[in-house]
């Protein structure tokens, strides 16, 4: 580096607590290292810090940062980075150095990335497509970063491994992941906890550890009676495992999640859930020949106006020709605009009012989703990441037959998909059966 190397490797410019002191010394001995923790346990800060500090200590070295979606991306992750590197400048500018420790900050849309007065660099990536990951394919690393991986498929996790070979500049490379706890049935789980390498590590913290947060306590006790006890482990105590009550236990991420859009279907469905203030989801199905149940693409999204998700299903429509397309049928207006766009989403009665396709019986829905998941007859494309979380975490009330009404759009949306889905339609249920088995193992 140049004659300010002592001044770069001072104390950082903010206090962090013991769990994130000891993931910044794992960093410089482990392969991978896994952050778990619950809401506001400061995992991104964690993460932009550990960056930031191997880039100012090391000259040259080259890192990635990656995000599920690029929305989250740009506010969660580089626009934090940016903001904690002014603090180290801040202090540096008050000792009285002129140094500018970023020479350049890129900020266009698929292209976020810091090059540090150094050489070293810090790209920002999404991970969403397989377009994404191709784009950083083959670059060398010297450390990786994922944030929030529970939302991710493993391959990002096992290509990011084989990434960080390293340039030369850093002694020890390394991959860190900071997330959210999930179930154990998670290759996350399975890679850190069930069979970990000696080269990987972890460290669990919670929301309550985190005493630097503002207003602490008064944050605890709304975590604390606003939360179901099932919410409160996983999202606030930071604990994984299966969330009690879990309605569909037939659901399995190693069985019904493949990359089926390519995969040949004799005719396509949508479905769609929407509020005024809540996310819109649509679902775009595919029935195969053999009548199965192909989820091939997830459209989430909020702040949407039923004028504007009219004229984005009238395009989807244009592209699949969907033979039904399922909307809530709840939501009148927007199942009056999609209609009056040619989108085969109601019927007409006679008094000329229209009939959504879509059943909201939720318990019909629950029944018949469930006994789809037992057969197999339902595959899931992985680019689904909201339909995907939200079933595992789609659970009963304690006491109840009712589902909790919270994060639930996307799992709503393909109950409406399957309303008259009928994979018995040509086949007796012992041939489907027997071909699901045969074919999908």
């Amino acid at each position: 580096m140049t004659n300010y190397d002592k001044i770069l490797t001072l104390d950082m410019p903010r206090d962090f607590l013991p769990a994130q002191l000891e993931v910044l010394d794992l960093i410089q001995n482990k392969t991978a290292v896994l952050y778990s923790g619950a809401f506001r346990a400061g995992k991104t800060l964690l993460l932009v810090h550990a960056a930031i500090t191997t880039c100012l200590n090391n000259a040259g070295v080259k890192g990635i940062l990656l995000s599920q979606v690029s929305s989250q991306l740009k506010s969660a992750v580089f626009d934090l980075f940016v903001d904690e590197l002014k603090l180290y400048q801040d202090k540096l500018d008050a000792q009285g150095y002129n140094l500018q420790l970023a020479k350049q900050i890129k900020r266009s849309i698929g292209n976020l990335e810091v090059e540090f007065y150094n050489g070293s660099r810090v790209l920002f990536r999404s991970c969403k497509t397989k377009q994404d990951q191709r784009r950083y394919a083959s670059i060398t690393f010297d450390f990786a970063g994922l944030d929030e991986p529970v939302d991710m498929d493993s391959e990002v996790f096992d290509q990011m491994l084989g990434r960080i070979s390293g340039t030369g500049n850093l002694k020890n490379t390394f991959l860190l992941l900071t997330t959210n706890p999930g179930s154990e049935l998670h290759w996350l789980w399975m890679a850190f906890y069930g069979k970990p390498k000696d080269d990987f590590a972890y460290v669990e913290t919670s929301t309550r550890d985190n005493y630097l947060l503002p207003k602490y306590h008064e944050y605890i006790r709304r975590c604390e009676s606003r939360w179901d006890k099932d919410w409160v482990r996983r999202y606030l105590d930071g604990k994984w495992g299966m969330f009690a009550g879990q309605i569909f236990k037939e659901y399995n991420e190693s069985i019904h999640v493949k990359e089926v859009q390519d995969m040949p279907v004799k005719y396509k469905i949508a479905a769609v859930d929407w509020g005024l203030r809540d996310p819109y989801c649509i679902l775009v199905g595919g029935v195969t020949v053999d009548n199965r149940l192909l989820i091939l693409e997830e459209h989430y999204a909020k702040n949407t106006s039923s004028h504007e998700l009219s004229k984005k299903l009238a395009q989807l429509h244009s592209k699949h020709h969907f033979r039904k397309v399922y909307i809530d049928p709840s939501a009148a207006d927007l199942i009056l605009q999609t209609y009056e766009r040619g989108v085969p989403c109601a019927s007409k009665r006679s008094n000329g009012t229209l009939k959504s396709w879509a059943n909201n019986d939720i318990a019909f829905g629950i029944s018949r989703l469930r006994s789809l998941f037992k057969h197999k007859l339902v595959l899931i494309d992985k680019s689904a990441h909201n339909l995907r979380k939200q079933i595992p975490a789609y659970r009963f009330k304690e006491g109840s037959d009712k589902p909790i009404e919270e994060n639930d759009h996307a799992v709503d949306t393909i109950r409406y998909l399957v309303t008259d889905f009928d994979p018995l339609h040509k086949d007796s249920w012992a041939e489907v059966i027997h071909h699901t088995f045969n074919k999908w193992g």
